[in-house]
């Protein structure tokens, strides 16, 4: 049966976020995602001209505000030694936004990355994480990290959303933990992306990434879990969730291990998007004036990337 649905009462996971600091990371960090009224919610094409209005310093994180994560932070690498924020803004600039609507139970993120150089050119065309690309984790149920678990058969409450673009032999959106769903793909009821660029495609370039997710509560962790085994949960304001991010920046020669140049995350457990950094459901900012919905009417529009990959 469709349409299984499950509602957390914010007061209460309020009061677990402060019984439970240990779970989040950054402890002290709490993004508000800004409310979209109804019919303000922005159409999933790359465009960003509806989330012009809404300060990234209220609503996002910027790039002096990120953490070095993952590989990139080895012995021996780049991000050995770095610290937070210490990104150099002439290689790499990133931008996040982050909104909700209770009218489409949508949690929506535009993120803006500027790079001097857009990388793709992995070896294999699964391993994307070798590649400039973007991963994004929700945790509806604000879970502790240690509380969630992968294995075959388990029931999941995080997912994660990851994408390298352009596409690459075809391969350019990657889902975990199952990817081959043919119901839980970009432009079901689930998720929906668009992405567009300024400047080179393969250059000097500020790329646009624009996504919606519906969460998912939890699901089974099976290649045949079917679309009602999924279990939505249902947004409110007031409601604190979980999500997780990871930014990579891979510059074009070098082993593998050297391709993944910079990875950058809102926390310092953020490798692979793990979904531990607390976003707060705001209510309706007053102070915000939204503009219509509208469609990207540039060339490399997201509607004409779909058609010519799908």
């Amino acid at each position: 049966m469709l349409g299984k649905r499950i509602i957390l009462s914010a007061a209460i996971l309020t009061i677990g976020l402060s019984a439970q600091t240990w779970a989040h990371d950054p402890p002290d960090l709490l993004i508000p995602a800004a409310q979209f009224p109804p019919g303000a919610e922005p159409v999933i094409d790359g465009n960003p001209v509806e989330w012009g209005p809404i300060p990234v310093e209220t609503y996002g994180s910027v790039g002096e505000l990120l953490y070095p994560v993952g590989a990139a932070t080895r012995e021996g690498r780049v991000l050995e030694n770095a610290s937070q924020g210490d990104i150099n803004p002439a290689d790499f600039q990133i931008k996040h936004k982050l909104g909700w609507s209770p009218t489409t139970n949508g949690f929506y993120i535009l993120t803006e990355v500027f790079d001097d150089l857009h990388f793709i050119g992995r070896p294999d065309p699964a391993r994307f994480w070798l590649d400039d690309s973007v991963e994004y984790g929700l945790n509806f149920k604000h879970q502790a990290s240690e509380d969630i678990t992968f294995n075959d058969g388990d029931i999941v409450t995080l997912q994660k959303y990851k994408f390298a673009y352009p596409p690459l032999e075809g391969e350019w959106q990657f889902y975990e933990p199952q990817g081959n769903l043919p119901w839980l793909t970009s432009g079901t009821k689930w998720f929906d992306i668009g992405i567009t660029f300024e400047g080179e495609e393969f250059g000097e370039s500020t790329y646009f990434y624009e996504l919606r997710i519906r969460p998912i509560a939890e699901m089974p962790n099976s290649e045949s879990a079917t679309e009602d085994q999924a279990v939505e949960g249902i947004l409110q304001e007031g409601m604190i969730i979980h999500w997780g991010n990871m930014i990579s920046d891979t510059d074009e020669g070098g082993t593998e291990d050297q391709k993944r140049e910079t990875q950058w995350s809102t926390s310092p457990s953020g490798a692979a998007a793990n979904g531990t950094t607390d976003v707060l459901l705001s209510p309706v900012d007053p102070g915000i004036e939204f503009v219509e919905q509208q469609t990207a009417v540039e060339a490399t529009s997201w509607a004409r990337v779909k058609a010519q990959y799908r």
